[in-house]
């Protein structure tokens, strides 16, 4: 429990009408479970780096806060003594529309930054989950999220060239530029992507962007094996199409989302959701190709455009949290695009073996799969223990993105870091020597 002296000191920082000490209010910050002492809403860059400074001086641990929709990814943390929200951070300071860059603060949401960069058809490419939960560009960076359209743009790690950090003794780290090319030396920023807030708060960014796509379209395709889709892929990734989004879902998740999007699917087939994005014929000349494909090893399609196609890839991006709303188990495994098969087949010998329910969208041109497990407590212990044992098997790995803390405890959330860790636990005491910022959650 945070002392009353503490507690008057950061209010004389924010003000009391920036932060929140009542116990019922505190519940919604909880960190699995652990209840903040106090939530600072700062709105000011300068009034973070004075939190911390203060923070550093009594040895307060500080969670940073975008809009908390990836609060439970992370081990269980040892302390949550003050969270501090960005949520009035949330200025677009610069918008050089000429030059395709943009500088924002990063409490700003996602969605509110790219309807700002829409209205000069322009567009930060990334399309992580919870974007209508309103994911934060600050908590997108310190998770180093990704969606669908990784396969066509890359991580954000490729359009950050610029970045304002707090660190945790309240110095205020500034590295990058506002140009694309940047050859000043170290690129220090990208350090920050997907640290978890573990190395310091994320205040402002600069972006490169591209221009939005004048059109869309996507074409659904199941086929009666899975041999056949992974077939279809390996054809597809050989080929001279200019693919936006390339998904292999399984049987399971293509049967709650035919339900949620009345999309008239075989639930009981491997299904891949291939996006195009483009000017309008060269989008129809691809399709009609990929048509060909997908004929040509026994697929049975339909195309989707419009209001279902978006609705379609919110969806696929956010169905672990959206399509199941109770207690969640969201897992990602990372292996060699050839592999994945390995691991689709794996995961259904585990769910016939532990009596459980694997719902997954696998990022065919990526190697990552996004998995969501129900059932039984101890079988998903079970069977996350054993994918993890055969994915570490074939040289991948695999992190718990989302569980309940009874299985945190007894399954690691990020598995081996082999020898990194030694590189890994350098940097965090270089950084935050005090562990005060996020303790527990990384390493």
């Amino acid at each position: 429990m945070l002392k009353k002296k503490i507690v008057n000191n950061l209010l004389r920082i924010v003000g009391e009408k920036n932060a929140l000490t009542e116990e019922a209010k505190l519940k919604s910050f909880s960190v699995e479970n652990v209840q903040p002492g106090i939530v600072l809403f700062p709105n000011e860059i300068e009034q973070v780096s004075e939190i911390m400074k203060l923070a550093s001086k009594e040895s307060i641990s500080v969670i940073p806060w975008g809009s908390g929709t990836k609060s439970a990814l992370g081990n269980l943390p040892e302390s949550v003594d003050v969270v501090i929200s960005t949520k009035n951070l949330d200025l677009i300071i610069e918008h050089g529309a000429s030059d395709l860059v943009a500088t924002t603060q990063c409490g700003i949401t996602l969605k509110k930054f790219q309807s700002a960069l829409n209205k000069e058809r322009q567009f930060l490419a990334i399309d992580p989950p919870h974007v209508g939960r309103k994911a934060t560009v600050g908590g997108i960076i310190a998770t180093n999220d990704s969606g669908p359209e990784r396969f066509r743009y890359g991580t954000l790690r490729e359009f950050l060239i610029g970045l304002k950090v707090v660190r945790a003794d309240g110095s205020i780290f500034k590295g990058g530029s506002k140009v694309v090319k940047n050859v000043a030396g170290y690129d220090l920023p990208k350090l920050y992507v997907g640290s978890l807030g573990t190395l310091g708060i994320i205040v402002e960014a600069t972006f490169r962007l591209y221009p939005v796509p004048e059109y869309s379209e996507t074409y659904i395709v199941g086929f009666s094996t899975l041999e056949d889709a992974h077939n279809t892929v390996s054809t597809l990734l050989k080929s001279d199409l200019v693919i936006t989004s390339l998904e292999i879902l399984n049987p399971e998740l293509v049967g709650s989302l035919t339900k949620r999007n009345d999309l008239d699917l075989i639930d009981d087939l491997y299904t891949l959701a291939i996006g195009i994005k483009n000017v309008e014929k060269a989008v129809k000349d691809q399709i009609s190709t990929l048509k060909m494909i997908c004929n040509q090893n026994g697929g049975k399609g339909k195309l989707i455009i419009g209001a279902q196609e978006e609705q379609l890839w919110e969806d696929i991006r956010d169905f672990p949290w959206e399509l199941f709303k109770a207690e969640r188990v969201v897992c990602k495994a990372s292996v060699v695009v050839t592999q994945i098969p390995q691991v689709l087949t794996t995961l259904k010998r585990l769910s016939d073996e532990y009596g459980i329910k694997t719902y997954i969208s696998a990022r065919a041109g990526n190697g990552i799969l996004i998995i969501s497990i129900k059932g039984k407590l101890s079988s998903i212990i079970d069977s996350l223990n054993s994918l993890r044992s055969f994915v570490s098997s074939i040289g991948g790995h695999l992190i718990l993105q989302e569980a309940p803390p009874e299985i945190k405890a007894r399954v690691q959330v990020w598995g081996d870091f082999g020898s990194g860790l030694g590189i890994m636990k350098k940097i965090k005491l270089n950084f935050d020597p005090n562990n005060l910022l996020n303790p527990g959650r990384y390493i």
